[in-house]
């Protein structure tokens, strides 16, 4: 994890974005990209015929203000951390910001990105912003909740494993941090309703493959007869899990991003940092 791009597009979850992105480039000795871009004005498309279309720029004047307070905390928390460091400004004339992140972060080994807390006003509408970035980008994508108060830890993760090529990816793709963790465990829901990829020991080979990197594995088979999704979820909560690796499900339907069961209700039920693959 040498370049990580730090995506600034959430007002909101700056701190938490810097801290991950701080932690990740000191493990890796690892440049860090702090990403700040200005979100173009909205039509309003409720004109009366045959006059101009009048724009909205509330959200762009807010990104404009908010710009130097931002820009001061990232260089001052960037200083106090001792990591490598640069700002990246950009005007768009989109209001969504996917494509920016895309273009910035693809060149990236990880990307950030801080997202809203279960329940919370824009928490289901960021899902699809996050989808788009994440089946998008080629990359791995480390999407941030509020912190509540906690460090961002990578000491204990756990792998949403089923043998599929997405969290074949994901899991992978986390090598680098799996080789700093103490303890991770690879946890494949409902096992035996695949026993073909599964075997006697389900994860298995993954876990001898990462054992070869010098990654400690648990594997662990995990029977429940409710969604995956939920399933999943419970097992972070139960394990006290700092970091969920998962492959991002999804495929394009009328230029939508539609995402899969797991990877949406994890998205929008964000029980810990969480890193995907695609």
């Amino acid at each position: 994890m040498k370049t990580i791009l730090a995506s600034l597009a959430h007002l909101e979850r700056v701190d938490e974005t810097l801290e991950a992105a701080i932690h990740i480039a000191r493990q890796h000795d690892g440049h860090v990209i702090g990403y700040y871009p200005i979100p173009g004005a909205s039509l309003i498309v409720y004109a009366s015929p045959g006059g101009d279309f009048p724009v909205d720029d509330s959200v762009k004047r807010l990104y404009e203000e908010r710009l130097p307070q931002v820009k001061s905390k990232f260089e001052d928390r960037m200083r106090r951390s001792g990591v490598k460091y640069e700002w990246r400004e950009d005007i768009r004339f989109e209001t969504k910001l996917t494509k920016a992140i895309l273009e910035h972060g693809r060149e990236a080994d990880l990307i950030i990105m801080g997202h809203d807390a279960p329940g919370s006003k824009y928490a289901s509408e960021e899902v699809s912003f996050i989808a788009d970035v994440v089946l998008g980008a080629g990359r791995p994508v480390l999407v941030v909740p509020p912190s509540n108060g906690k460090p961002f830890k990578t000491d204990k993760i756990a792998i949403g494993w089923n043998a599929s090529r997405e969290s074949c990816r994901a899991a992978f793709d986390s090598l680098p941090i799996l080789e700093k963790a103490s303890d991770v465990l690879l946890a494949w829901v409902n096992p035996e309703k695949n026993p073909g990829k599964a075997g006697k020991l389900p994860g298995a080979e993954l876990a001898t493959a990462l054992a070869r990197h010098g990654v400690v594995v648990t594997t662990k088979g995990v029977s429940n007869r409710s969604k995956a999704a939920k399933a999943i979820k419970n097992l972070v909560e139960e394990e006290n899990i700092d970091l969920l690796v998962i492959g991002a499900y999804g495929h394009s339907r009328l230029r939508e991003q539609i995402l899969g069961g797991v990877t949406e209700y994890t998205l929008k039920n964000l029980p810990c940092p969480v890193l995907l693959s695609n």
